[in-house]
This record gives structure tokens, C-alpha cells and sequence, in this order.
């Protein structure tokens, strides 16, 4: 059999783009490195339609203290399409946004992606349509995608006849450390959500078979902390890789989060933003984030993977700058900002006390 040649995975955290009207500049720094990769992956995190849908009425209450339009109106078509003239393959609709626009929102824009050329993963008609991988074949090596989500509204999860989600839900509970100081400062802990995590479980041990590589993405974690990483984060990302699970990419909240390796497989906790544009300024969105998160909009990472003779054979952190404007720009030494976020990488790998390591290049230490 002839040698299969190697290949980049280049995988990025969340597109947001919330206008009706996408700049169509959006991508122009970054679209040569999306082209050039031989796969490319992101997260779309908002619907995306002709129409307005129906928001979620969680939501409705949120517009209710905002007089400047509908915070979750869908965006415009033309915001897919550029991602598809960009160079994306494949994108993870499994995230706490893609619902907004309810049903009709949410399966126009799985349409909008498959006509621009790029495969949805993480949701669907129905949880069995969800639950389906995204297959790429590419040098005569098969790449599968999964993608769930522990962020959402209630209602959002795929159910046997309703369009949703992947969900992988997660359980908050109190403990306190001592018999003598019940109800006092308890410890906040959390567990996955078993039903989801066997679910999704079943899904990786069926794709494992049918392909070379298996890459999970996972919209997770603890919004309001640039650092921590929630128990149940760490329970599901070393299941998923004792299932067969080789790469797992996240996003979720705002801060770029750190990462570890757990047999010889990166898991990255959080890549932060990629693309962010909103018609509202920060200072008018009712987001109830504090100003200092809104301020990591501004930074994100990327994830550039090497494959070869059906393996992951490196794995390197790219930082991305997105400034105020909200457009991408992937970093090479010697850019301003990239020593500063590889730096911030690093930082809250150990405040997490994670086990990753990575050289002045961004180069994942495997092990």
C-alpha cells in the first residue's frame, strides 16, 4: 500500500457573527491559512437566516431590557457563505446560540452550511440526526467530528422528534469540607451528566471504526473565570479519549483556557473567540459579563494539527488576534500580541493545574 501523505488539521474556536450586515473583509487576513489547510474546522455559534425565527423565551426576557432591536435576531446568510468561500469544512452547531431563532433558524442555517460547501456536526432534525458524525477523507486519511455541548437553554437538546443539540449536561452540587461548617462557604462541585456522557460515548465507539482520526469538540466550561476548569470538564475529556477520542478542541466561555495531555492526546479547554461582530457596542449589550471578559473577545487560538499515516503526530497552539474589530488574525512569531498570548496559554494551564506544555512556537509537548 502506498504511503498516505500527511496533512494540517487547523482547528479554531467560535464565529459569532450577530450582523445583517458581515463586513466583507471579515476574513481577508486569515483566509489563505484556512484555504491552505487540508481541513479546517470552527464553531458556529449563532443561526443563521433570511427570517427572524422565534426567540427563546428565556431571551425574550433579556430583549426586554434592551430597546435597541433583538439581541437574538438570527445573522445573514452571507456570513455562511463567507465562511464557506474561506475555507471551512466542517463546523459544530453545538453550542448555547445556535437555538435563538428556535426550530426554523436553527435548520435553515444547517442548510446554509451544507450549501456553502461545509459539513454540520453536533445537531440536527432529531438527536439520532445530531448525534451523526462528520466525515472528511483527505490523502487517503479519514477525519471524524463530534461535537456536544454543556451550555444551553432548556428545550435546546435534540430530542427523538424535535431539532436541537447534542447535550452533554452537567450536575452543580455543594460540599462542605467539615461536619462543622454544613451550609457555611461549601465547596461548588460538578458532575456530567451520565446519560449524556454514555450517549456520546456510544457515538465515539461507533466512529472509531470507520475512521483514523476522531476529533471531539466541546462547548464547555466556567464562563466567569479566566482559569478554572470544572470537574466534570475533566471527567468527560479523558472518557471521551478512553473511548477513542485523538483531539479535543473546546470553546465556551470568553477566556482562552489552558490544556493538557492525557495519553499522548491534546485536549485544548477553551480556544476562545475567532470571529466576533455584533451590531451593539460592548457598553450597550446587557450581557451580564463584567467588562474585563468582554475584553478577552479580543484574543483566541487556534489549533494547527498534524496528521500522517493515520496519526496525530503534532499538535500546535496559534494565537489569533481579533482586536475591536472582531476580524481574525492568525499570529507568527515576532507579530505583537503572540508572545503575550502564548504567555497567557501557559499561565493558565498551571493556575488550573494542568499538565500541557508548550515550547516559544506554541508546539504541544505529546509526550
Amino acid at each position: 500500500m502506498n504511503a498516505r501523505s500527511p496533512l494540517e488539521l487547523l482547528a479554531v474556536g467560535d464565529l459569532q457573527l450577530m450582523t445583517r450586515e458581515p463586513p466583507a473583509d471579515l476574513f481577508d487576513q486569515v483566509t489563505p491559512a484556512l484555504s491552505a489547510a487540508d481541513v479546517t474546522f470552527g464553531n458556529c455559534e449563532w443561526p443563521y437566516a433570511e427570517e427572524a425565527g422565534d426567540t427563546h423565551p428565556v431571551e425574550a426576557h433579556i430583549n426586554d431590557d434592551f430597546d435597541k432591536g433583538d439581541l437574538f435576531a438570527p445573522g445573514a446568510p452571507e456570513s455562511i457563505r463567507m465562511m464557506g468561500r474561506a475555507g471551512f469544512d466542517v463546523m459544530s452547531i453545538a453550542n448555547n446560540h445556535t437555538m435563538h431563532g428556535g426550530y426554523r433558524a436553527f435548520l435553515r442555517t444547517i442548510s446554509l452550511l451544507q450549501e456553502s460547501g461545509i459539513a454540520p456536526v453536533g445537531g440536527g432534525i432529531d438527536i439520532a440526526a445530531a448525534r451523526q458524525p462528520a466525515i472528511i477523507e483527505r490523502n487517503g486519511h479519514r477525519i471524524g467530528f463530534l461535537a456536544c455541548t454543556s451550555g444551553f437553554l432548556p428545550g435546546a437538546h435534540a430530542g427523538r422528534r424535535t431539532p436541537g443539540i447534542v447535550p452533554l449536561r452537567r450536575h452543580t452540587y455543594a460540599e462542605n469540607a467539615s461536619w462543622d461548617n454544613w451550609g457555611v462557604e461549601p465547596d461548588v462541585r460538578t458532575l456530567v451528566n451520565r446519560d449524556d456522557l454514555d450517549a456520546v460515548i456510544e457515538s465515539v465507539k461507533t466512529l472509531r471504526s470507520q475512521v483514523d482520526i476522531v476529533v471531539m469538540s466541546c462547548h464547555w466550561g466556567i464562563l466567569e473565570h479566566p482559569s478554572a476548569i470544572a470537574e466534570y470538564q475533566r471527567e468527560a475529556a479523558r472518557a471521551f479519549i478512553d473511548a477513542g477520542v485523538d483531539l479535543i478542541v473546546s470553546q465556551g466561555p470568553l477566556p482562552i483556557k489552558g490544556f493538557e495531555v492525557y495519553r499522548g492526546k491534546a485536549i485544548l479547554y477553551c480556544m476562545g473567540k475567532f470571529a466576533m461582530i455584533s451590531p451593539w457596542s460592548r457598553a450597550e449589550t446587557p450581557s451580564g459579563i463584567s467588562a474585563p471578559l468582554l475584553d478577552e473577545t479580543s484574543r483566541g487560538l487556534a489549533a494547527s494539527v498534524t496528521i500522517a499515516e493515520g496519526a496525530i503526530t503534532g499538535v500546535r497552539v496559534r494565537p489569533v488576534f481579533l482586536g475591536t474589530s472582531g476580524r481574525p488574525k492568525l499570529l507568527e512569531p515576532g507579530d505583537p500580541h503572540y508572545d503575550d498570548i502564548l504567555a497567557l496559554v501557559t499561565e493558565r494551564t498551571q493556575a488550573a493545574n494542568l499538565n500541557g506544555r508548550i515550547d516559544a512556537l506554541g508546539v504541544i509537548d505529546l509526550g
